[in-house]
């Protein structure tokens, strides 16, 4: 899934021999500097099958998402939190992708979803929150706040030791987050124009946050 939006946002090239009459790019300022793109037209039908994969990828990653988070067994307290995750952020980076069109007229007509930025991303902000509730009421903080180096915490995943081994990491992880201040910042005060990596684990992080202060409300 990730990688399928990685694919689209890199776009399309020629790099054989054939090039439907496209030639390569000769200004420096342009992002296709020294490449040959594929006609806008391929771009766009290439781009909206890589969508319709992500769409089936993300309902197939729901579905299974929606059994562990119900079933709440703690052996999948860390396969849950991987899940949340990958939704999460590849929805802040696929909306990422709208907040420039969003801010800015589209005066060369470039824009040719039939939804419109704000629309697609107040989407994504609806399905955040409702991620970030469901986990925070089904798993939250309380696997991150365990000694997993005690038995009775290792007692509460059947001494799985792929588990233990994994929450720690989850652990180690989360905690570098908060040493480096990353969990809660604002999409609108990082985003950088044309640039959707800038607002990587503002919507993500928030799963380690509080309950209270884990609602997407800021991304534009």
């Amino acid at each position: 899934m990730y990688t399928t939006l990685r694919l689209i946002r890199i776009g399309w090239r020629f790099s054989g021999e054939e090039t439907l009459g496209m030639a390569t790019i000769k200004d420096k300022q342009s992002a296709w500097y020294d490449t040959i793109p594929v006609p806008r037209m391929v771009q766009n039908q290439l781009g909206h099958l890589f969508e319709l994969h992500i769409i089936d990828l993300d309902e197939k990653i729901l579905k299974a998402l929606h059994v562990i988070l119900e079933k709440r067994d703690r052996r999948m307290w860390v396969v849950g939190t991987l899940a949340v995750f990958l939704l999460l952020h590849v929805r802040e980076l696929d909306a990422g992708r709208n907040i420039y069109w969003r801010r800015y007229r589209d005066s060369g007509g470039f824009w040719i979803h039939p939804s419109m930025p704000t629309a697609l991303i107040d989407e994504m902000v609806a399905s955040c929150n409702s991620l970030l509730w469901h986990y925070h009421c089904s798993v939250g903080q309380q696997p991150l706040t365990l000694n997993w180096d005690s038995q009775k915490s290792m007692d509460l995943v059947d001494n799985n030791d792929t588990i233990v081994i994994s929450m720690k990491a989850l652990q180690s992880y989360v905690s570098k987050l908060k040493q480096d201040r990353l969990i809660g910042r604002k999409a609108s005060d990082l985003y950088e124009d044309g640039n959707p990596n800038s607002v990587a684990l503002t919507v993500s992080s928030l799963m380690f946050a509080s309950i209270n202060d884990s609602k997407v409300d800021d991304f534009h």
